[in-house]
């Protein structure tokens, strides 16, 4: 077990806006930026900034990731357009629009030695062991080619939008997103404990997800294409912060099965692949395609592997 004696950090935000005085705004979990009143930094006086302009989440303990939500105009981090999410450092200047915003790393009040940081392999009572969810990775298809060929603002423009757009289906259908990484995102549901509600609930934001993607195209009208995961099984829930604001993580083996089984699906040519633990789990809710026992990178246990769409 860690100790916990080193000291937790936080962030802030140091705001210039466009007009008036500059102030600052704590970010715990997640801070939104936007036009409008119901974000965490609101950027009234700018017409330029989007109404949904960016989001900032705390992830992995002390880390802090800032992703463009497809406004018009972009998001600059140290004068550089942001296309994937980023990971923010200590003084990174970012510039919305007329607005600049200076990054800031602090301790967290009152973080002392009598405080448990809730982190992995820290007190065992902030982490909830063996809890049993169904897990979703989403990813875009060959996004590294077509990026490369499609100007960076329309790159951030259409997979900011896809971010915010497939967040809002899984918070909808009653899922935690964990986290983007590059152009995937990775999220879980275990709200309840009826592993049937949570499998259903997850393949019904599946089939949400490839609806969705079936309505875009690249700007060069090339199709948009994605492949999900579906996985159940046994994770480990932390807090990422002393302070109970901060966004949960999920850890352990289950995580790392449904990445390597998103991994296949190209393979298999199929749009949304699922494990035999998940499947179990929503009898009679569509038509699988059996691939049956697969080796997955990484792992010494076969798993069985279905499909669904193509």
């Amino acid at each position: 077990m860690v100790g916990s004696s080193a000291q937790e950090m936080g962030a802030k935000l140091h705001i210039q806006p466009a007009s008036g005085e500059p102030f600052e705004v704590p970010i715990t979990g997640t801070a939104t930026i936007g036009r409008t009143r119901e974000n965490t930094i609101w950027l009234k006086d700018s017409p330029l900034v989007s109404r949904q302009h960016a989001i900032i989440r705390c992830q992995d303990t002390d880390q802090y990731q800032l992703v463009d939500l497809g406004s018009r105009n972009g998001v600059y981090v140290n004068d550089k357009r942001v296309v994937m999410p980023v990971l923010l450092e200590h003084g990174a200047r970012i510039r919305i629009a007329d607005n600049s915003m200076t990054f800031h790393e602090v301790p967290d009040e009152g973080t002392d030695e009598h405080l448990q940081a809730t982190m992995i392999n820290t007190a065992d009572s902030d982490i909830i062991e063996d809890t049993h969810v169904a897990l979703m990775v989403c990813d875009i298809r060959a996004f590294s080619t077509m990026s490369e060929k499609t100007p960076a603002g329309d790159v951030a423009q259409l997979l900011g939008a896809w971010f915010r757009e497939t967040a809002n289906i899984v918070v909808r259908v009653g899922g935690t997103l964990d986290k983007f990484i590059g152009d995937a995102l990775l999220a879980y549901w275990g709200s309840t404990a009826n592993a049937k509600l949570n499998c259903g609930a997850a393949f019904a934001a599946a089939k949400q997800m490839v609806d969705l993607a079936a309505t875009r195209t690249w700007p060069d009208g090339t199709p948009f294409r994605i492949a999900l995961a579906l996985h159940h099984g046994a994770v480990s829930v932390s807090n990422v912060g002393v302070s109970a604001a901060r966004d949960a993580t999920i850890v352990g083996d289950a995580v790392n099965t449904v990445f390597r089984l998103e991994a296949t699906a190209k393979a298999l040519n199929q749009q949304v692949v699922l494990s035999g633990d998940f499947v179990a789990h929503v009898p009679g809710v569509a038509k699988f395609a059996d691939f049956g026992e697969r080796e997955l990178k990484g792992k010494s246990q076969l798993v069985r592997v279905f499909g669904w769409g193509t």
